[in-house]
């Protein structure tokens, strides 16, 4: 049984150890959560996706989404291109890299979500979607005719309206999975179901990965900071019943994520 679950697909759980890596993560996430939602016939995909655009568009206005990328870009621009020299790396590839960065720091520049910021439809669905329930087909019959339209017709308003977002979410793909592909995955051992390590390194790690078998009937907990970090193993066999850490030690894989 034992092997078997060692044998099974992953589950990976990622802890971002910056603020900047945290936004990232989350507008990823929203991208996908908005794909899925237009690809969708329902009225329910459309409210999925229609919901998670107003979400990315708050993201956008609050944290100045597109100046964060921009400098990541060129600070991965500049870290690619202090490895010009080394034998090892691929020049091809890192030509691509750069070339992709140089084109999405310019889209950037040029500005996101500003098409969309006198569409009065959305406009309206967005200051409802902060009420509980508040964009019930009674306070908002013309969001209901919406997703009475044909499904394509919603899909295709939909794709236009994500087009806009298009540079902030590619740029975010492409920093993260390099971020991703920075590490390899590392066998540890969480003793008693803890591990606790050190991180200090010049640049800091951006982030953490936890690779786990999916049959495992626990998870991990993580925590950290630009230098330290703890990794508790947590069991719940009753969703009735609070966590409780595992007392057995716990063989898995770490990457440490830095670009």
């Amino acid at each position: 049984m034992r092997n078997a679950a060692l044998q099974a697909p992953n589950i990976t759980y990622e802890q971002p150890l910056n603020e900047r890596v945290r936004t990232l993560l989350r507008v990823e996430f929203l991208h996908h959560q908005g794909q899925f939602g237009i690809a969708g016939e329902s009225q329910w995909h459309s409210r999925l996706a229609l919901n998670t655009f107003v979400e990315l568009l708050g993201l956008l206005s609050r944290s100045d989404l597109r100046g964060v990328l921009q400098k990541e870009l060129q600070r991965l621009s500049n870290t690619l291109l202090a490895l010009q020299e080394t034998p090892c790396v691929d020049p091809n590839r890192l030509h691509t890299i750069l070339c992709e960065c140089e084109c999405l720091a310019e889209q950037l520049h040029a500005g996101a979500g500003h098409k969309i910021k006198n569409n009065d439809f959305l406009n309206t669905v967005a200051q409802r979607s902060g009420i509980a329930g508040g964009t019930c087909s009674f306070d908002l019959p013309v969001y209901h005719r919406w997703l009475h339209q044909p499904p394509e017709h919603r899909r295709a308003d939909l794709e236009h309206w994500f087009k806009d977002l298009d540079a902030v979410s590619k740029a975010t793909h492409l920093i993260l999975r390099l971020l991703r592909e920075s590490a390899d995955a590392v066998p540890e051992i969480a003793y008693g179901g803890t591990f606790q390590a050190g991180l200090d390194r010049t640049p800091p790690y951006q982030m953490l990965r936890v690779l786990l078998a999916q049959g495992e009937p626990y998870f991990p907990e993580i925590s950290g900071n630009r230098h330290f970090c703890t990794i508790r193993f947590l069991e719940q066999p009753s969703l009735r019943k609070r966590p409780q850490q595992v007392s057995m030690d716990i063989k898995f894989r770490l990457e440490r994520c830095v670009v």
